[in-house]
């Protein structure tokens, strides 16, 4: 009817949508949102066939190629107009409760964990490696950590130093991390003696042969013309 005015619209031209009454529409376009039936090139289809969630930051019609791809969960990444590279530290916590993944693994060991490939196709790599100054590694679980207490680890007074300052030789017989102190200095041949944690006294007994030839040492000297041999101080 002729009375009826003022309710024209504006409506956007496709692919944008919007319409208004009796004013210029402000038209959006949501490139996330399929617009033909053919969308494999297209944000949504770029994204979906990857796996990944489609988002349009901005739908106004003027600010396009600003959609992003974003990996999904736990994987992360995120990329403007293109696939996004996808990324699981799996050492990193997850959840709340994580005792049976990567870190709550290590973690409860005492252990480091560590993921070297990142990449979110390359899961179970993960690592746990003891803590200094144990040493140990294993992949996919808890390291068995050891410590050779003969090893100088920057320790004036640890077992080796204690062992070669006497001018014996250090053993560890025991290299568990939760087996210290077992460590062991034995005294240098032709002496004997051995004691644990801490430097040996040595003894040589002289009348005792020491070699398959022994014409001249103590007891073979005695024993050469029937006589016994006594050595009174060993030390």
């Amino acid at each position: 009817a002729a009375e009826v005015l003022s309710d024209w619209t504006c409506t956007c031209a496709a692919p944008s949508v919007g319409s208004a009454v009796a004013k210029v529409a402000t038209c959006a376009i949501d490139e996330c949102v399929e617009i033909s039936d053919k969308c494999d090139s297209c944000a949504k289809g770029t994204c979906s066939a990857v796996g990944q969630t489609c988002d349009d930051p901005d739908t106004a019609a003027d600010t396009l190629s600003d959609w992003t791809c974003t990996c999904p969960v736990p994987s992360i990444g995120e990329a403007v107009a293109m696939v996004a590279t996808c990324t699981i530290d799996e050492c990193v916590e997850m959840s709340v409760d994580c005792t049976t993944c990567a870190k709550g693994v290590c973690v409860a060991a005492g252990q480091a964990c560590n993921d070297p490939n990142t990449d979110s196709s390359m899961l179970s790599d993960w690592t746990c490696t003891c803590t200094t100054p144990s040493i140990g590694v294993a992949q996919g679980q808890a390291a068995d950590c050891t410590i050779d207490e003969c090893t100088e680890m920057m320790c004036m007074t640890c077992a080796k130093t204690t062992c070669s300052a006497a001018g014996q030789t250090c053993t560890d017989p025991d290299t568990a991390a939760g087996k210290l102190s077992d460590w062991t200095c034995t005294c240098p041949a032709p002496a004997v003696g051995d004691a644990v944690a801490a430097a040996a006294t040595c003894t040589i007994d002289e009348c005792v042969e020491i070699s398959d030839k022994c014409d001249s040492c103590a007891k073979g000297t005695c024993s050469a013309v029937g006589q016994t041999c006594d050595d009174p101080d060993t030390a």
